[in-house]
């Protein structure tokens, strides 16, 4: 009862209004493996993944969180990375945390993170940097992964799923071992 009534909230009442779909997409297509790209304050990440838990053998869930932590230009608009390991270590999954630009960080693991279910790409990611980085991320999906973009709106941030014409598209050349994603 209290799975169900968590689910009722985070995917028909939470706020912000916008990140609802990702708990409703995630019921509906359970996920093993999590990359969100740009954390801010982790608030998204700890909703996220005792949620994805739910609906996966304990431990089995997969999480990277990839964001520039220090580096950023207003260090107070998001946690540090030793924050984000202590604040994430809790959770009964399978934690990374990559420092960096999106660029950087997915030329770095892009192809330890292959079979990701779901990529999050965060409203605030740098677009250069995010614009370069879509070379490596085909290696990490597979043909049913999904890829939501968030952009900023007046009600917060609205996650976007890209169909398999626009990751290919955003790619290049380097998707095209991905038969179906999605």
């Amino acid at each position: 009862m209290t799975r169900w009534l968590n689910y009722l909230w985070l995917a028909h009442f939470s706020k912000p209004k916008g990140e609802r779909i990702l708990f409703r997409l995630i019921k509906q297509h359970p996920v093993r493996s999590i990359v969100e790209i740009g954390v801010a304050d982790l608030a998204r990440a700890e909703r996220l993944i005792p949620f994805a838990g739910n609906f996966v053998p304990n431990g089995e869930l997969r999480y990277t969180a990839i964001d520039l932590f220090e580096g950023r230009d207003n260090p107070s608009t998001g946690v540090s990375l030793k924050e984000a390991h202590a604040r994430l270590k809790q959770y009964d999954a399978k934690i990374k945390v990559i420092p960096g630009d999106p660029f950087s960080a997915l030329a770095r693991t892009a192809n330890s993170l292959a079979g990701t279910d779901l990529v999050l790409i965060a409203e605030d990611v740098d677009a250069d940097s995010m614009q370069r980085a879509w070379m490596y991320l085909p290696r990490t999906l597979h043909e049913t992964s999904r890829v939501l973009v968030a952009m900023n709106t007046e009600d917060g941030p609205v996650y976007r799923q890209l169909h398999h014409e626009e990751i290919i598209r955003l790619s290049g050349a380097n998707a095209k071992h991905i038969a179906r994603a999605a």
